[in-house]
């Protein structure tokens, strides 16, 4: 493993958080008429190696158009909270092998619900400038907040998230980048079916990643 500094990694979360959140307000709301193709995102590990897999469906069918597997050598240990400095290399070399460009990226993970709100979802939106939302299934930082029957996640003064329902399990859906919370919920809902504990992109890409463990 080469050397990697912690600290180093924090402040930077923490400065890049700072952006975001300054710009949070004018996150644009998603043109559904021009939504084509979404991406999802997870990994697994085993003998050394990350499984990075990204896939890429066409909405709103959530047919499976590709996906792409990436193996790369483990450089980073696991830091609660530092999750995308290991993982997003891999997916942004899967990514980049995608058949079309996605104009929307599911990460399996937390975006600004993160303890320094920048959590992976927000990490790779942020790096390609695109939207992004992290869906995972605990949570990782933030109060809820319940309100007229639904759950919301406050982090850092502001609402960045939604806890679904699914399957008798929790989904907690994050803001991760340029996405507007209730797009953010409203897709997700969209994208979620009976035979998947996960929205489509995730659960695909999970569903890949456990071919490799």
């Amino acid at each position: 493993m080469f050397l990697f500094n912690v600290e180093k990694a924090i402040e930077l979360q923490k400065r890049l958080a700072k952006i975001v959140f300054d710009n949070f307000d004018s996150f644009p709301s998603l043109d559904y008429s021009k939504l084509r193709y979404i991406a999802g995102l997870d990994a697994s590990y085993s003998r050394g190696l990350i499984h990075a897999v990204a896939v890429l469906i066409k909405y709103p069918s959530g047919e499976l158009i590709d996906h792409v597997l990436v193996n790369q050598r483990i450089n980073i240990p696991y830091i609660p909270g530092l999750l995308a400095f290991r993982e997003a290399p891999g997916y942004f070399r899967a990514l980049a092998k995608l058949k079309y460009e996605p104009d929307i990226i599911y990460v399996d993970g937390h975006g600004l619900s993160h303890p320094r709100g920048f959590g992976i979802a927000t990490h790779i939106g942020f790096v390609l400038n695109k939207p992004s939302i992290g869906v995972a299934k605990s949570k990782l930082y933030g109060e809820l907040v319940e309100t007229n029957g639904r759950v919301l996640i406050k982090s850092h003064g502001r609402i960045v998230g939604e806890v679904l329902k699914h399957r008798g399990m929790e989904l907690y859906v994050s803001i991760g980048y340029m996405i507007k919370l209730e797009d953010a919920v409203t897709l997700t809902k969209q994208l979620l079916r009976p035979e998947y504990d996960l929205p489509i992109p995730t659960a695909l890409a999970d569903k890949y990643t456990k071919k490799h463990k």
